[in-house]
C-alpha cells in the first residue's frame, strides 16, 4: 500500500509538472509584411518586406519588427510603450483596454489628439463578417471586410481569421497594429475588430492617399507555445522615456 501511494504521488507529480509547464508556456507568432511599390505625389517608392515577431504571455504582449522598434503592452497598468532600440528611447500611450490604470502618459496623448484634430484626423471603421471561408497556412480561416478611414485616408481590407488558435485576441491584436496604436480613438478601432472571431492570419489592405494606393499584404507563418526570451515584456535598463512623436511605433 505504501508502494503503490508512493507511486501514484510520482504519477500526479510528474502530471502536475506536465500541465504546469503547459499553462506557462507563452504563445509565439511570426508574421511577414509586404507593402508594393506606389507612387505619390510624383515620387516612387520602392516595396518594402518586413518581418514581425509577437510574444504574448499572461496580461503582457510584445511585438518586434526586426531589431529597431517594438511595442509593448502591459494590460494591469493599461499602457503601452514604443520602444525605439536605435535611440534607446521610449514613449508612453495609455491603452486602457483591460480596465488597467491608464495613468502615465495622459499629456503625450492629448497632445496627440490635438494633432488630430488639426489635421483632420477622425477614424471611422466598419467591420463586415462574411460566410467565405478557406484554408489559409496550417489554419481554417474565415473572411472579413473592414472599410476604414483614418485622416480622410480610406482603405479597404480583405481580412481572413481563423479560431483555431486559442489566445486572447483584444491582446494580440492591439499589439500587433502598429504604429497605428497611437492614434486617438484608437480604442474604436480595438472595440469594432471584436467583430472578428479570432486572430488575423492573412489581411490585403488598399489605402487611397493624395491620388495613390498604398497595397500591404500581412500574412502569419508560425505559430508555436514555447517560451519567450528573458526580458521582453520589460522596457531596458538605460533607455530614457520621451514624448510621444509621429512615426514611433512604425516606421
Amino acid at each position: 500500500m505504501i508502494r503503490m501511494g508512493r507511486t501514484t504521488m510520482l504519477i500526479l507529480a510528474a502530471a502536475c509538472v506536465a500541465l504546469a509547464g503547459t499553462a506557462m508556456a507563452d504563445n509565439y507568432f511570426k508574421q511577414a509584411t509586404h507593402v508594393g511599390a506606389f507612387e505619390m505625389m510624383g515620387q516612387t517608392t520602392p516595396e518594402k518586406n518586413d518581418t514581425t515577431i509577437v510574444w504574448l504571455t499572461e496580461g503582457k504582449a510584445c511585438s518586434q519588427t526586426g531589431s529597431e522598434e517594438a511595442i509593448i503592452f502591459d494590460a494591469k497598468k493599461g499602457l503601452m510603450y514604443m520602444v525605439d532600440h536605435e535611440k534607446k528611447e521610449y514613449s508612453v500611450i495609455p491603452m486602457d483596454l483591460f480596465g488597467g490604470e491608464a495613468k502615465e502618459g495622459a499629456v503625450e496623448s492629448d497632445e496627440m489628439a490635438k494633432m488630430m484634430q488639426a489635421m483632420g484626423g477622425s477614424i471611422e471603421i466598419t467591420v463586415t463578417p462574411t460566410d467565405e471561408t478557406k484554408k489559409i497556412g496550417d489554419w481554417n480561416a474565415t473572411k472579413y471586410n473592414v472599410d476604414m478611414t483614418i485622416m480622410m485616408m480610406p482603405s479597404k481590407q480583405e481580412l481572413w481569421a481563423t479560431e483555431d488558435i486559442k489566445i486572447d485576441y483584444t491582446m494580440f491584436n492591439a499589439v500587433s497594429s502598429g504604429m497605428m496604436a497611437q492614434l486617438p480613438g484608437f480604442e474604436k478601432i480595438v472595440e469594432e475588430m471584436k467583430q472578428v472571431k479570432g486572430i488575423t492570419v492573412k489581411s490585403i489592405t488598399k489605402t487611397s492617399a493624395m491620388g495613390g494606393e498604398i497595397v500591404t499584404t500581412t500574412e502569419l507563418l508560425e505559430y508555436a507555445e514555447k517560451d519567450a526570451p528573458d526580458g521582453v515584456f520589460d522596457i531596458p535598463k538605460g533607455y530614457k522615456k520621451v514624448e510621444m512623436k509621429p512615426g514611433m511605433g512604425g516606421r
